[in-house]
């Protein structure tokens, strides 16, 4: 995992503080809030000083979010919600816990973990200069690649047994074993065949042909 924690990201620019703090005091607001609904949600009501005291606490909660989010204004306007606020949450609410979470779900360490072993990297001796140098040296050698098989495909006719070396001069290519073309004729048509399978019928060119095959057995 060193080659992975070599390349942690920046979070330097995040507000965690201020986020941070929001996010205890959203949570804690919350918890109340849906407290209070349950409770008054119950088909024999508590009784009227408990929903006191719990609006109390929710008021007390709501102040408290509402100071933080003053204190830290400047900073929370200047930031970029993800995701945005028409976000189905409630529907896509295991897709947004995937999103935010800090730590990579195993399919992605297991990407890291090929990838690592495809490089033949030793990431516990190099330094980032030189697994930088070494994935840009890969990167000009995959491109050298690509462009040699596109010359090297080009020289070559796929359409045929012959290559366009061999073939030579268009007017002198043989065209023994080049496909006949693009529509070539069927020896049977399907109409003949099922007339001669349920009839017994033989039409003039496959009575010819089969003339021709009688003469050569002969």
């Amino acid at each position: 995992m060193a080659f992975q924690e070599d390349f942690k990201p920046d979070y330097s620019g995040v507000p965690s503080q201020a986020l941070d703090a929001v996010r205890m005091r959203s949570a804690q607001l919350t918890h109340s809030l849906r407290r209070l609904r349950d409770e008054l949600a119950k088909a024999e009501l508590p009784q009227w000083y408990s929903l006191q005291s719990q609006l109390n606490v929710t008021l007390s909660q709501l102040m408290s979010l509402t100071s933080n989010m003053q204190h830290f204004q400047d900073v929370l306007d200047s930031t970029v919600v993800y995701p945005l606020p028409n976000f189905p949450t409630t529907s896509h609410e295991g897709l947004l816990t995937t999103l935010l979470r800090k730590r990579n779900i195993p399919e992605v360490d297991e990407w890291i973990k090929s990838a690592r072993e495809a490089s033949d990297l030793d990431t516990g001796s190099l330094d980032i200069k030189d697994i930088t140098k070494s994935l840009n040296d890969d990167k000009e050698i995959s491109k050298w690649a690509l462009e040699t098989f596109v010359e090297e495909f080009e020289k070559h006719n796929y359409k045929g047994f012959h290559t366009r070396q061999d073939n030579g001069p268009v007017d002198d290519i043989e065209m023994e074993g080049l496909p006949a073309g693009k529509n070539p004729v069927k020896p049977f048509d399907v109409e003949d065949v099922l007339r001669y399978t349920y009839k017994g019928e033989i039409t003039g060119e496959e009575q010819t042909q089969e003339n021709d095959a009688a003469m050569v057995i002969d």
